[in-house]
């Protein structure tokens, strides 16, 4: 293939990526109100499980963490030294900034990310 004809086979893969994405996304709007249905259903009956012949269908609960007071929380995590509270991901945008600014962080080093940009005109 020479380029031109690559830029034509992108084109086409993002046209149906996007459409694929589209339909996908009309599917999940469908489930998440099939499911609040369901769970609605269920909590009417008093139901936390039940099944037909095609599916079973329960209801499950986990409890996740809401941040109300970031402070209140890295005081914490720095006071017991629990970083375990915390996922161990470095924030892109700051490390950038810091990095245009001349600083130099301790345990990290730049590393060079190559994509392709691609606009359909």
């Amino acid at each position: 293939m020479n380029i031109n004809e690559l830029i034509e086979a992108k084109s086409q893969l993002k046209d149906n990526m996007a459409e694929l994405n589209s339909q996908l996304k009309e599917c999940n709007k469908k489930k998440d109100e099939l499911d609040r249905e369901l769970m609605m259903r269920l909590d009417e009956q008093g139901l936390s499980r039940t099944a037909n012949d095609k599916a079973s269908v329960s209801i499950n609960a986990d409890t996740v963490p809401e941040v109300v007071d970031w402070d209140a929380l890295y005081a914490y995590v720095v006071d017991q030294q629990d970083f375990s509270l915390l996922q161990k991901r470095v924030s892109s945008a700051a490390y950038k900034e810091l990095l245009k600014l001349g600083e130099a962080i301790p345990g990290l080093q730049p590393r060079e990310i190559r994509r392709i940009n691609f606009r359909s005109l």
